[in-house]
């Protein structure tokens, strides 16, 4: 065979082996961008459906005269546990806070000291908690669910409360997970601002 015909079907053969390549890249690139195919009434039940989750934490307290930060650690089984500890500031490092059946338990591992409260209201009706966000977005009259920028927003209003007038999670589209959730007062101000380091559901 010519040396020349030869040289041909090699490089038509790797042009070929290429493109095929080429078209893989792009259909794996497709199916990793578009994420997940369900619809916002099934990305609402699937969040509402989280009754318990581990996750790390930071959280921003903006108040009128300063900033404060904070590095938390929780976990929350349903109603059966709920757990959260301080990672940083340095001061308050260490202190944990563990309710359950019925009893408030707050330990600083620092100083091997615990307190013991008995019959406490549940400690997961708070602002911090996700499993809080969800349970007052169910009950709330006025609620909303959408796209916006490539993330899912579920917002809700709550007119008791003027320190916490709304609250917005943002959620991953593509992975279903929460990535920040949003605490307004009265004035439309981002009070407490969480962000969702790691999150596990439904532990």
């Amino acid at each position: 065979m010519n040396k020349w015909i030869k040289l041909l079907i090699i490089i038509v053969t790797i042009f070929c082996i290429l493109l095929i390549l080429k078209n893989l890249i792009k259909t794996n690139y497709k199916k990793e961008e578009s994420g997940n195919t369900k619809s916002i009434k099934e990305i609402e039940d699937y969040i509402l459906n989280i009754n318990s989750y581990k996750a790390k934490i930071k959280v921003t307290v903006t108040s009128n005269k300063n900033v404060n930060f904070y590095e938390l650690e929780q976990e929350v089984i349903g109603l059966q546990k709920v757990e959260q500890t301080a990672l940083s500031p340095d001061d308050l490092k260490g202190i944990k806070i563990v309710y359950k059946d019925g009893t408030l338990e707050i330990t600083n591992t620092n100083y091997n000291l615990t307190k013991i409260y008995k019959d406490y209201p549940y400690i997961s009706n708070n602002g911090l908690f996700l499993t809080s966000f969800l349970e007052e977005y169910r009950k709330a009259e006025e609620k909303e669910i959408k796209e916006e920028n490539g993330k899912i927003k579920m917002t809700y209003k709550n007119e008791k409360n003027k320190y916490n007038i709304k609250q917005v999670l943002y959620i991953n589209k593509s992975n279903l997970r929460p990535e920040n959730l949003q605490i307004y007062d009265v004035n439309n101000e981002c009070k407490v601002d969480i962000v969702y380091n790691e999150i596990e559901f439904n532990i």
